[in-house]
């Protein structure tokens, strides 16, 4: 019995420490002027197809005339009525946030579909995982960004879930959900159209684990990395492109066995080291519990050795709960990671650490050694967020937000923050935000 008792008090015990929020909200200065934030443009992917809870409770709150969509912000922001352009783009949150490219030149972008929307008047699903299977990859033309045009919508394989494009602008790496074709890898033409495509098969892993694999590109063009093995193992593979056209993919090194639940990485700009984050989603016995229960994610950075022989993990430190994306300054030195931690949560829990907001950390590195060091955390308000992206000069940040918690929420938002710059940089909050289609869910600046 005094055992019994004592089991009840620590599960009372720990269930009132989760109303302890540790991560305050931070407040933003006053002002009327505009952050500055270098670039020529800013892509939004947003899907309206379902609101953020609904990962808890598969109920997806749809508006009439809300539909998926991409939305073009030109930069410099204006001071009155920032202008928004946006087109009609088929999307999904349900990813990782690496659902856009664009071309090197800014001419371009690349847009997979992952989902698809639910028939009209479908309103809830027995369970998210439900909703139907995307196939389409859609080109943008945002040369001019007041006006983005689409280009071509074209049928490329079940689930397409990740895109990314090659240092040089010949290629797109896109992961599919198919037995056999887990890779395709397309060829653009010279006007950025999509010409001749590869399927390529990727083992599932050391044990043939299933997983939710990201394909990034090297600096060099010659590698990808890719996560895999249940979402736990980051492998390399070099790429051959013969005189022919034909692509050939070969594993390089073996696969690293990394951490419990890796997100999509990115290589550093000298291609010496590939970053990830884990955002711990596999630490329960029961698939509930660790929506309610994982710890705090990490970042971590995998040396690449260009012979292929000693891939190696040099650092790992930790960051906010759920680090779903991140981004990495143009100098290399400051890493931003977008921590959803527990707003996904719909009614029940009523309270529950991590569910009233989200936050960033921000992670300082170093491209000599792979070090990393964590320098803060920093809350602020609404839902889901994914996905931020460093502006051309390193100094300002913006921060997809997919909704607030609100009754039928209609619109998402970006939000600016700037870089406090000092021998240990801070974030803070600009208190600029521009609104967008409900949603938000991926981020790319057009430099």
């Amino acid at each position: 019995m005094v055992g019994l008792i004592g089991l009840l008090l620590a599960i009372v015990g720990y269930g009132l420490m989760q109303l302890i929020e540790p991560v305050p909200v931070q407040s933003p200065p006053a002002t009327t002027e505009p952050p500055t934030f270098a670039g020529r443009s800013l892509l939004v992917a947003s899907d309206a197809d379902m609101v953020a809870t609904a990962y808890a409770d598969a109920k997806l709150d749809r508006v009439p005339g809300i539909v998926d969509t991409l939305s073009e912000i030109p930069l410099p922001l204006a001071a009155e009525n920032p202008q928004v352009a946006a087109i009609p783009v088929s999307n999904s949150v349900m990813s990782w946030p690496q659902v856009i490219a664009v071309a090197p030149d800014g001419q371009r972008a690349y847009v997979v579909e992952v989902r698809s929307p639910p028939p009209a008047g479908i309103q809830a699903l027995d369970d998210i995982a439900a909703m139907p299977a995307g196939q389409t990859l859609t080109v943008i033309d945002i040369a001019d960004p007041a006006q983005p045009r689409r280009l071509e919508e074209i049928a490329v394989g079940r689930n397409p879930e990740h895109i990314s494009i090659s240092p040089d602008g010949r290629f797109l790496a896109v992961n599919l959900e198919e037995p056999g074709r887990e890779l395709l890898i397309i060829q653009l033409l010279a006007d950025g159209r999509l010409g001749q495509r590869t399927y390529l098969p990727i083992a599932e892993g050391p044990q043939d684990e299933p997983g939710n694999r990201a394909a990034v590109w090297h600096p060099s063009g010659q590698f990808l990395a890719m996560t895999q093995g249940s979402d736990r193992d980051v492998a390399f593979y070099a790429i051959q492109v013969n005189g022919d056209g034909a692509i050939e993919l070969q594993p390089y090194g073996e696969p690293l066995r990394v951490g419990n639940h890796l997100s999509n990485g990115r290589f550093t700009a000298d291609g010496q080291f590939f970053l990830v984050p884990d955002l711990k989603w596999n630490t329960q016995f029961l698939r509930m519990l660790n929506f309610l229960l994982n710890p705090a994610g990490e970042m971590i950075a995998i040396r690449f050795d260009e012979t292929g022989q000693q891939h190696e993990v040099v650092s790992k430190t930790t960051v906010g709960v759920s680090p779903e994306g991140f981004d990495l300054s143009p100098d290399n030195r400051l890493i931003a990671t977008v921590n959803m931690r527990r707003t996904y949560l719909a009614a029940l829990p009523a309270a529950w650490r991590g569910k009233p907001h989200s936050s960033l950390s921000l992670v300082q590195f170093a491209p000599a050694t792979g070090q990393l060091t964590t320098l803060g955390e920093y809350g602020f308000a609404g839902l889901l967020p994914e996905q931020a992206v460093f502006d051309a000069s390193g100094t300002a940040l913006a921060v997809v937000i997919y909704n607030y918690r609100e009754n039928q929420p209609r619109t998402g938002a970006v939000e600016f923050w700037q870089i406090i710059a000092g021998e240990s940089p801070q974030l803070q909050r600009s208190g600029w935000q521009i609104p967008v289609v409900r949603g938000a869910h991926d981020i790319r600046l057009v430099p």
